[in-house]
């Protein structure tokens, strides 16, 4: 049985939760009984700096399974919490096969290959540079839609911004304050559309495939 089918089946249906965009699956030092597959939704994980600033560590996509402290027999590392209305299904290592637990293996590695490569949007750049390609990402998960004239927008606050980028939130705010004036956006309350999404793909670095 693929990880797929064994988490689709009707035991472990009974074990899924949903959540609410805000809500908080579990916090740091909480024991840490099982695994967790994202079946919709995003979550974030996210741990506090020693100055007292929250910072995200990753974030969490359908599919993905986490809370691997289990598998070492450790606490809970970070609190994660969704970012929008989601829903988990729990998984326990013990109930699991060598091919399922090869699946998650390969999930946390290629989630691992992810967190690396998203490290670019706080260490590489000015600020206004990871702004960009933090929101573009963001366009693509639950938190992205479309307007009816085909824009794209993402609903995010500049506090999940500045703890996206390692920044401050009036930082963040003055910075999009100037990218509205140069028309790369468009903010409205726990809104941004993304005005000009050629000009902040070029700002970003990304390229078109």
């Amino acid at each position: 049985m693929t990880l797929s089918a064994h988490l689709s089946a009707p035991l472990d249906t009974a074990h899924r939760r949903p959540l609410r965009r805000g809500d908080t699956l579990y916090h740091a030092g909480d024991p840490a009984p099982n695994l967790y597959r994202l079946e919709s939704g995003l979550l974030r994980a996210v741990r506090l700096t020693a100055q007292g600033r929250t910072l995200t560590v990753r974030h969490i996509w359908p599919g993905d399974i986490f809370g691997e402290e289990v598998l070492h027999g450790l606490p809970r590392g970070h609190q994660v919490t969704a970012l929008s209305d989601a829903s988990v299904t729990a998984l326990h290592p013990q109930s699991l096969g060598n091919a399922e637990l090869w699946e998650v293996t390969r999930s946390l590695s290629a989630q691992l290959q992810r967190v690396m490569t998203d490290g670019v949007h706080i260490q590489d750049g000015e600020l206004r540079e990871r702004i960009a390609r933090y929101l573009l990402n963001l366009a693509d998960s639950s938190l992205g839609g479309r307007h009816g004239n085909g824009m794209r927008f993402v609903r995010a606050t500049h506090e999940l911004i500045a703890e996206g980028t390692g920044a401050t939130r009036e930082s963040v705010s003055k910075l999009i304050g100037e990218m509205r004036d140069d028309g790369l956006l468009t903010p409205a309350y726990r809104c941004l559309t993304l005005t000009d999404e050629a000009g902040l793909r070029a700002l970003s670095g990304y390229h078109e495939e």
